[in-house]
């Protein structure tokens, strides 16, 4: 069994490569040190290990129907391209073309659904992410900006989460954001003397 990582290890790695392998850790090394991290610092900790969790499976799951899709796809084509073949002998070609060419269309876009699932399946998970993550930001704001006002703190919270929340914005660069905004929060919440 290989050596558990410090706390200075842990963190490391849930700041330059996270993962939840990487999230794991830093639970691990916080509860050895018997470190007196608030409520919140852990449900947050509890909340970026779920996120890291549910997009490593579910970017795995796309690749694996983005592969399934190719090999469906791949699969009608041979049996289109033999029916072609079949039906240039019989005089029925272009019967067999038309046939042939809207089943392979319709499988084609049959395939390409798995990838759309996926897809909504991820905006499920950045959009529940946010919601965690206006609280953590609103209640961080409010303990080291008591003096600002209420609705611009609405503002800025927003602001910083709107990337995330935009349908044009790529899965990438919402996962990035929300992955930075939860080690944000977690290096305000484990300040030395507070941890």
């Amino acid at each position: 069994m290989p050596q558990p990582l410090t706390f200075q290890e842990s963190l490391h790695a849930v700041l330059s490569a996270p993962s939840p392998t990487a999230v794991w850790e830093l639970r691990g090394a916080l509860r050895a040190a018997d470190a007196a991290l608030a409520p919140e610092g852990w449900a947050l900790l509890e909340h970026y290990h779920r996120f890291l969790t549910e997009l490593s499976t579910r970017t795995s799951s796309r690749e694996y129907s983005h592969f399934a899709s190719l090999l469906d796809i791949g699969a009608v084509g041979g049996v289109a391209v033999q029916n072609l073949l079949d039906a240039a002998k019989t005089g029925h070609l272009w019967r067999k073309l038309l046939v042939g060419g809207l089943s392979e269309g319709l499988m084609l876009a049959a395939a390409r659904q798995y990838v759309k699932a996926w897809e909504g399946e991820l905006a499920a998970v950045y959009e529940a992410t946010s919601w965690v993550l206006f609280d953590a930001l609103w209640q961080t704001s409010a303990a080291l900006q008591p003096e600002l006002d209420v609705a611009r703190r609405r503002e800025l919270v927003e602001s910083l989460l709107a990337p995330a929340r935009d349908t044009a914005v790529s899965g990438a660069v919402k996962a990035a954001l929300l992955a930075r905004l939860f080690q944000i929060l977690l290096v305000v919440h484990l300040r030395p003397g507070e941890a």
